[in-house]
């Protein structure tokens, strides 16, 4: 395992997913001033995931067939550009644009980094990809403290430093771009044959039907597990700001609390699941949040807090698990893997969010909550359908 490797592509991981935690909080504080509904704010968050994820298996099928790791600063540096822009929309419009121009250089970095950090990962594939994915959950998580900061700062201009931040991150992914390629030709994997750019001892062959299914029911996982990580992170500020009347310090600390929890999640699933298996990781995960969920609409003070902490770590502990399964499953195209669990699958929670946002605009900001439990019972179900450790190593072997 390459761990320097690893540490600064989960390094950069972080930097450019500091704009997707942003968002959310930017748009507590833009929508008094744009007059935004709360269906225009989940339009928002659609455009932005529409860019950032949902694109992405575009980009995955672009790195398998193309050596692209310039990707990786570039797309660090654009996610930066386009969140720097949001706080300088004078419209809706405008406001959606720079949502789109950030997510495309969220979409752009993830298939690469995903990639070359499966290179640098060895035999400890979710261990490996734990470390990676963990970056971007602490630039989540430290996306919201830091929009809220940059406000404090220097008003809704302060979005600039986004700007400043991905720009020096990117100059260093751009600098020690030799030491990540090396990750895939310095003996980090075997050695390569002709077979299309794959890894030796695995030689193309068409999809499965079995395969092609269980790709389907895991990106449906995920998506599941996406709504309701996106419908949090986007709702939660707005229950606690507009319906509970908190400050909005106390609404982003909860959204941090929730996706550093997510973080400490994402270390330990990893190892988790090379030890009791990726399915097994995933199904408690599924069977955990039903009760958080209901739970959170019951509790107060210091429960909410405990109950928020763990929800963050069940539900964003299986990140890294779902893209190893996703690689794991389609072996030969670890970029479009990477793409529909890590890009789609997530960025569907864009769509979540905008249904949500029509549910609390007819009904009630408290009702998203209530529906918003269906989501992990449907994870729940279709995830026992996903192969085991046993079916999976019975696939690799045919």
């Amino acid at each position: 395992m390459n761990k320097k490797v690893l540490g600064l592509l989960g390094t950069g991981h972080a930097f450019t997913d500091i704009n997707q935690g942003a968002l959310p909080i930017i748009l507590t504080f833009l929508q008094p001033v744009l007059m935004l509904s709360q269906l225009q704010v989940g339009m928002v968050m659609l455009s932005f995931n529409l860019s950032s994820s949902v694109i992405q298996p575009a980009f995955g099928i672009f790195s398998d067939r193309f050596k692209a790791a310039w990707l990786i600063p570039a797309g660090c540096f654009l996610a930066g550009l386009g969140m720097s822009l949001t706080g300088y929309a004078a419209g809706y419009h405008i406001l959606m644009i720079a949502a789109l121009l950030s997510g495309l250089g969220v979409a752009a970095y993830h298939p690469e980094g995903s990639k070359y950090a499966r290179f640098a990962s060895g035999p400890q594939k979710a261990t490996g990809m734990s470390i990676y994915s963990v970056g971007g959950n602490f630039g989540f998580a430290a996306g919201p403290v830091l929009a809220a900061l940059f406000f404090e700062l220097a008003g809704l201009k302060g979005t600039a430093g986004f700007f400043v931040l991905n720009g020096i991150m990117a100059l260093l992914l751009l600098l020690f771009m030799s030491g990540i390629i090396s990750a895939e030709t310095a003996g980090q994997i075997p050695a390569r044959a002709n077979t299309g750019g794959q890894p030796s001892g695995e030689q193309r062959r068409p999809i499965s039907f079995n395969v092609a299914v269980s790709v389907f029911l895991l990106v449906t996982v995920v998506v599941m597990r996406s709504w309701v990580h996106f419908g949090l992170v986007t709702f939660l500020p707005q229950y606690y700001v507009l319906h509970l009347h908190h400050s909005n310090t106390y609404a982003a600390s909860l959204v941090t609390l929730f996706l550093f929890s997510g973080a400490l999640g994402t270390l330990i699933g990893g190892p988790a699941a090379d030890r009791w298996g990726l399915k097994n990781v995933i199904v408690t995960s599924m069977a955990l949040m039903i009760p958080l969920l209901y739970f959170f609409l019951h509790s107060q003070g210091v429960w909410t807090i405990v109950v928020v902490a763990l929800a963050g770590f069940s539900l964003i502990s299986t990140f890294a698990v779902t893209v190893v399964l996703g690689q794991e499953l389609l072996p030969n195209n670890i970029g479009l893997a990477a793409g529909l669990t890590m890009g789609f699958g997530i960025g569907m929670g864009g769509v979540g969010a905008t249904l949500l946002g029509w549910v609390a605009d007819t009904w009630g900001l408290p009702s998203i909550f209530l529906v918003m439990m269906f989501f992990p019972v449907t994870g729940l179900l279709l995830s026992l359908f996903l192969p085991g450790r046993k079916k999976l190593e019975a696939a690799k072997n045919q």
